[in-house]
């Protein structure tokens, strides 16, 4: 008997050791069933309600955080709208990002006008951010109009026509072709080599002249008239161009004037200065005033 009682002590102690070194697995069902496991599974499924809530009350807030910058954004730029229709742009400054320290001052009164129309025209664009704009594009433009109280309006244009108002930095607006003064009077990273003037007027972006300012359908006309013009030679190449009207072309930063007097000769003045005349038929001299009327 106390032999048998030895080895049920034994026994004992054997099974309490191997539940208390973890040898001994309990069933899944038991640990589903415990109180240590629905606290958690309670606390836990307490913990996703309350996430699921709060990522609802962060959504609706930058909702309405967009809502607000975008009502904020309408009333900025109807501000700046009218200030700047109120001031009179005396000059433009043009640059770009990938040409560092370079700048281009206009005193134009036509293109003036035409880059102050941008910021008077241009519409507000839903669902697209700055952040969008710069990933996007690469290359930027910077207009700077100035007016006659030194008022700086200063925005950026990327592609071809979406806009950011340096004082209205968290929209984007748009204007078609807001991009075409700044292709046509800063320099291109890569300029184009033309085989003849002819090709280089009908790349032209704009034409200016002190009163009107023209764009490449109309340089399309004229290449087609300077491309049939037969140049002149000996005493003829050389005219006195004092009183001739004066038609400036430019092409991604290059200037080419093109000349017209009171006789049926044109003149082609370069970006050197240098000029070369041709002769053109009365029809064609009077389409050329047309289509720069």
């Amino acid at each position: 008997m106390k032999g048998a009682k030895y080895i049920l002590t034994a026994a004992v102690i054997v099974m309490s050791s191997v539940m208390m070194t973890g040898c001994f697995k309990p069933s899944k069902d038991s640990v589903v069933e415990s109180k240590y496991y629905q606290s958690l599974k309670d606390e836990r499924d307490k913990l996703s309600v309350q996430l699921k809530e709060e990522k609802k009350k962060t959504s609706s807030l930058n909702k309405k955080i967009k809502a607000i910058h975008a009502t904020s954004g309408d009333q900025k730029i109807a501000e700046y709208k009218s200030k700047v229709k109120d001031s009179r742009i005396i000059k433009v400054d043009f640059a770009t990002n990938t040409i560092k320290n370079q700048s281009f001052a206009v005193t134009n009164i036509p293109v003036c006008k035409y880059v102050k129309k941008i910021v008077t025209g241009c519409n507000r664009m839903i669902g697209i951010t700055p952040t969008d704009v710069e990933k996007q594009y690469k290359q930027s433009y910077s207009y700077a109009l100035i007016d006659e109280d030194n008022t700086t309006f200063e925005f950026k244009v990327y592609g071809d026509s979406y806009i950011v108002f340096d004082e209205i930095p968290e929209n984007v607006y748009a204007y078609n072709g807001a991009s075409t003064v700044g292709d046509a009077l800063i320099d291109a990273a890569e300029q184009k080599n033309y085989s003849n003037v002819a090709a280089r007027i009908a790349d032209a972006q704009i034409i200016v002249t002190d009163k009107k300012m023209k764009f490449n359908d109309t340089a399309i006309k004229v290449s087609k008239i300077v491309r049939k013009a037969k140049k002149l030679s000996g005493k003829d190449a050389a005219q006195d161009t004092t009183s001739w009207d004066e038609y400036r072309f430019y092409t991604s930063g290059t200037l080419t004037k093109v000349l017209l007097g009171d006789k049926t000769v044109i003149g082609i003045e370069d970006k050197d200065g240098k000029q070369t005349f041709y002769q053109i038929s009365d029809k064609q001299k009077k389409n050329l005033q047309k289509y720069m009327k």
